[in-house]
């Protein structure tokens, strides 16, 4: 149902009240008439021992057997984080096949060292990060929970629910929950130390841990404290020889190769923009200055400057690009502290008071390659800094400004001397001249940048049981209500970065009175740049240096009471429920960095509210079949979203004493964040493809003409002139007039026991999101797309979404804008299938057991229908990767574990299977395979071998990850720009750790 403005609440709470009555009312007429006298079948879930007596399971605020749970749950617990090796949680999250690998540690030179979980890969956002079942700590105004703020030492387990969950946890659950669940009612002293480093001696992590706590009050109260330090050094990309050098998909001789390449931004500069072709034909005083220089034939990317700055010589792709690689961090440096505490009191046998604490630090020190500048620059044609054959070639260029002009079918018009005819220009001999530069501002070093978030939580709750109403109505009722609140700031300090506005204005120049070269606009101390080669004068880089500080503080509020018990009994069973009430209020300020390379950001923020009503049901039909059902009415203070309904329904059926059916649908809704609503426009680097760029542009009439009419000059249509860099400028912010998403998904599955020893869970999940929240277009390469390949219309949105620089580039001060919309529809399907399997091998050795467990999924499709009026315009992303697909996304993953434990030893081999993808290029026909160097990547196989030993106050342990060095397939312009997916594919190589834990 579609909240339009402020719906009547009461009208939504009765029928939400008449609906669930109705609902029980029918379960349990059909119960009664129906119901069997026989003893149930044992309580079993996901192949593991029935728990003694009932647990509230994430998924639902019931309390119940994990067994009736009808949606698929992955279980992860402390003993598979320990063997893992995983200092942080990230990393074995991202190994689970229902996770695609969200931010992390191993990421591009844009990332904050935030690490993220991505459920079925339909974003981060999208799922609900909770801790001990409530809203934890979101680290910035996405509303997103960084993992590295969750104290591993003190985590018990992970359960996992993928699917709609909004009717029972609200907003953001909409693939899915993961509830990480913390030891209680801890006693004693727990010191844990571990190192980490690869078979290279680099990248080095160490990790401490402290837990404190015992009972007090004669055992009525209990209290923890826990410490937590994390100090992960950096390790550069030039550290390894496969992310050395930034391949690019290229041609040599006629074949696709990877070859070094990177950015046309260059430490001596390049000056592109010049006329070619007709109109270069049309100016033959430029094409004789040209020619003077050895210039001749010069092709779209211009010429460069060698060391002296005066030699001059055309520019070679990809091998005179600048590799920025080696300047980039293949492992982020991280240093982390968190402190925090629990406590919980019992002030009478139906009240006990708890409460919660943390505060998180995280700093992440990285750096990013010498500021490249890019775009048209204004230049003094006699300037001292040139040459005199480049004052020649700037004073030709400048006495011949103009376009050409066209006829009808977009030809050149010829002029009675046979030349191409030009516009006359207003501005030709007036001593300037417009060119477009590539710059590496190398002289300056490179950009370092330190993010640091500070964050704090804190909750205050009452629980406890209130009896019964009566013997048979309103029984073991129970109640649990809290507040909480919290609070981040996210600081980004950056130093060396060089102002584009102060770069310009020192660029263009002018002779004074006195014949003494100054800026043409003198304000701030303007010192005039000699950007021809590498002779920036210090006092030009102390001008044109800055540093920036940009900041965003988010807070959450959340109020929450549950009532839970049995409403009254049927034959078969008692009629559970769940009740409450929720308010949550969200705030987020964003003041973006000022003064930098095109910064567009304004000081901005937002905040909004909600209050919720909700409610669950569990029937139980017959021993053997359970009904459940579950609503949620919202209000939100945003006028585009109003009041929406949650709801969902689904069953268990335990067919045969071995066999348990399952099926689930749920209704779900996402309201847009504050971030996607309120953050500040600001620019964005993303990797893209240009389709101007192209060499189909320059054949394909179509494609040519929007190519021209979007501002690229004729002669460099199907050039790389055109796209000199292969990441792209964009203008990305928030839209207040976002509505929400709705999510429809359907599981069906089964639980199947044969024996003691072996069970198994096949589960199959179909997952719809409609007016999915992105940026335009999904993307800046699939604006691209719509516009130049499948609308076509230069007056589309996508169309003018793309601004271009005078020389046709996109990159700053250009740009394409990709403000956040409700763009379309997000598809996925498979099946996903856990085994576990358990023998006694004590006849080989005693005291020993061998366990097997492996997780499985299949991805049938993930289908990106980018903009809802064209439903046909569909991205197959199921078994792909690239530029519009993203991380990949195999059709099978899978983790399997071994464990032989013979009494206090435990060794563990753990596989984890990558299924191939292939390049979205090919898998959606905008290219053959053999136009691409590395068309797929190969399926990988990670093996890592682990061991701990448990003595009596001592447990020691260790491990190898990827054991067997397997090195990932390198591909070319990759999106992370370490030539793979490094939170998909082990970037470092063969890794150890080795631990101890020391209790008392």
């Amino acid at each position: 149902m579609k909240g339009t403005g402020r719906n009547p609440l009461r009208t939504h709470l009765l029928k939400g009240m008449a609906s669930s009555l109705a609902l029980v009312a029918a379960m349990g007429l059909s119960s009664a008439a129906l119901a069997q006298t026989e003893g149930a079948a044992p309580d079993t879930a996901e192949g593991q021992q029935a728990p003694q007596g009932e647990i509230v399971i994430t998924g639902s605020r019931i309390a119940g057997q994990a067994l009736t749970a009808p949606n698929p749950i992955a279980q992860v617990g402390s003993a598979d984080i320990a063997l893992s090796g995983s200092a942080t949680v990230e990393n074995l999250m991202n190994t689970l096949p229902q996770v695609v690998p969200g931010e992390s540690g191993f990421t591009n030179n844009e990332s904050s060292g935030a690490a993220t979980i991505d459920l079925r890969g339909l974003g981060p956002q999208r799922n609900l990060i909770l801790v001990n079942g409530r809203r934890y700590i979101f680290f910035d105004a996405r509303q997103v929970t960084d993992l590295n703020t969750i104290p591993t030492a003190l985590v018990e387990r992970v359960e996992l629910i993928t699917g709609g969950s909004s009717a029972v946890y609200g907003s953001d659950a909409v693939s899915g929950v993961v509830n990480f669940i913390l030891k209680n009612n801890f006693e004693g002293i727990e010191a844990s130390a571990q190192y980490d480093i690869t078979a290279r001696g680099d990248a080095p992590t160490l990790n401490l841990d402290l837990s404190v706590g015992g009972n007090f009050a004669d055992d009525r109260g209990n209290a923890v404290l826990y410490f937590n330090y994390l100090d992960r050094k950096g390790t550069l990309a030039g550290a390894r020889a496969r992310s050395r050098c930034f391949l690019e998909d290229t041609i040599v001789n006629g074949v696709p190769t990877l070859a070094c390449g990177g950015s046309a931004g260059i430490p001596n500069g390049r000056i592109a923009g010049l006329p070619s072709g007709a109109a270069l034909t049309a100016r033959p005083g430029v094409e004789q200055a040209l020619a003077d220089l050895g210039l001749a034939n010069l092709g779209g990317n211009g010429f460069k400057f060698d060391d002296t700055g005066k030699v001059v010589s055309p520019f070679v792709v990809p091998g005179d690009r600048y590799n920025f690689n080696p300047d980039n961090y293949l492992q982020l440096p991280q240093e982390r502290r968190i402190v925090g505490g629990m406590a919980s009191f019992k002030i009478s046998d139906g009240i006990e008071a708890y409460a919660e604490g943390v505060f998180t630090n995280n700093i992440v020190a990285t750096k990013r390659a010498a500021t490249p500048i890019g775009g048209s620059v204004l230049v003094q044609t006699n300037s001292p800094f040139l040459t005199p054959g480049l004052q020649a070639l700037f004073q030709q260029l400048d006495a011949s400004e103009g376009n050409l002009v066209l006829d009808a079918n977009n030809q050149p018009v010829l002029g009675p001397d046979g030349r191409p005819m030009l516009t006359p220009a207003a501005t030709r001999n007036d001593g300037y001249t417009t060119v477009s530069i590539g710059r590496r501002i190398s002289e300056g070093g490179t950009r370092d940048v330190q993010f640091e978030r500070n964050a704090w939580r804190s909750v205050v709750g009452l629980r406890g049981d209130l009896g019964d109403a009566s013997e048979s109505f309103l029984t073991n009722l129970k109640y649990d209500a809290y507040y909480s609140f919290a609070r981040t700031r996210n600081t980004i300090d950056s130093g060396g970065v060089i102002s584009d506005a102060k770069f310009r204005q020192g660029v263009t120049t002018k002779f004074d009175a006195n014949g003494k070269l100054v800026c043409v606009d003198p304000s701030n101390g303007c010192v005039p740049l000699n950007i021809f080669g590498p002779l920036i004068s210090q006092e030009g880089l102390d001008f044109i240096t800055i540093s920036q500080q940009s900041s965003e503080k988010a807070e959450m509020q959340v109020a929450t009471g549950v009532l839970t018990g049995n409403l009254f009994n049927l034959p078969a069973g008692p009629v559970g429920f769940a009740a409450g009430f929720e308010w949550r209020d969200v705030f987020a300020q964003f003041i973006p960095p000022q003064g930098g390379v095109g910064d567009v950001g304004k000081p901005s923020g937002g905040s909004y509210d909600v209050k919720e009503i909700f409610g669950e049901v569990r029937v139980p039909v017959f021993e053997t079949l359970e009904l459940n059902g579950a609503f949620r009415y919202s209000d939100y203070s945003l006028d585009n979203v109003g009041g929406v309904w949650t709801y969902g329904g689904g069953a268990t059926w335990q067919a045969l004493p071995f066999l348990m059916l399952r099926g689930q649908y749920q209704r779900a809704v996402r309201a847009p964040s504050v971030s996607e609503l309120f953050s500040a426009q600001a620019t964005v680097s993303e990797a893209a493809s240009d389709p101007c760029a192209a060499p189909n542009a320059a054949t394909d009439a179509t494609i040519r003409a929007l190519c021209i009419a979007n501002g690229v000059p004729p002669a460099l249509v199907g050039t790389t002139g055109v796209q000199p860099n292969f990441q792209m400028t964009g203008i990305a912010g928030g839209n207040p007039d976002l509505e929400e998403e709705t999510t429809d998904t359907y599981t069906v599955g089964a639980v199947v026991r044969p024996t003691r020893r072996l069970s198994f869970t096949v589960d199959y999940y179909n997952i719809t999101i409609d007016d999915a929240i992105a940026r335009l277009g999904g993307s800046i390469n699939n604006v691209l797309d719509l516009c130049f390949n499948a609308i076509q219309d230069i007056n589309s949105p996508f169309c003018k979404a793309v601004v271009r620089n005078p020389d046709g580039t996109i990159q700053s001060p250009g740009g394409v804008s990709v403000l956040n919309q409700n763009i379309g529809r997000l598809k996925t399907d498979g099946i996903d299938v856990n085994i576990n399997y358990a023998l006694d091998t004590s006849s080989l050795v005693d005291d020993s057991r061998l366990t097997v467990s492996s997780g499985i999924n299949w991805l049938n499709r993930f289908d990106r229908t980018a903009v809802a009026e064209l439903p046909d315009r569909v991205n197959e992303c199921a078994g792909a990767f690239g530029l519009t697909c993203g991380e990949p996304l195999p059709e099978w993953k899978a983790t399997t574990r071994l464990s032989w434990v013979v009494g206090p030893v435990t060794t563990s081999l753990r596989w984890r299977y990558i299924g191939p993808v292939t390049d979205d290029q090919v898998t959606s026909g905008r290219r053959a395979a053999d136009t691409l160097a590395v068309p797929k990547i190969h399926a990988e196989n990670y093996f890592d071998l682990s061991a701990s030993v448990d003595l009596k106050h001592l447990t020691v342990f260790g491990g190898v990850i990827n054991m067997f060095n397997n090195k990932q397939t390198l591909i070319g312009n990759s999106q992370e720009q370490l030539n793979t997916f490094p939170s998909t594919y082990d970037p470092l190589g063969v890794r150890f750790f080795a631990g101890a834990t020391v209790k008392f």
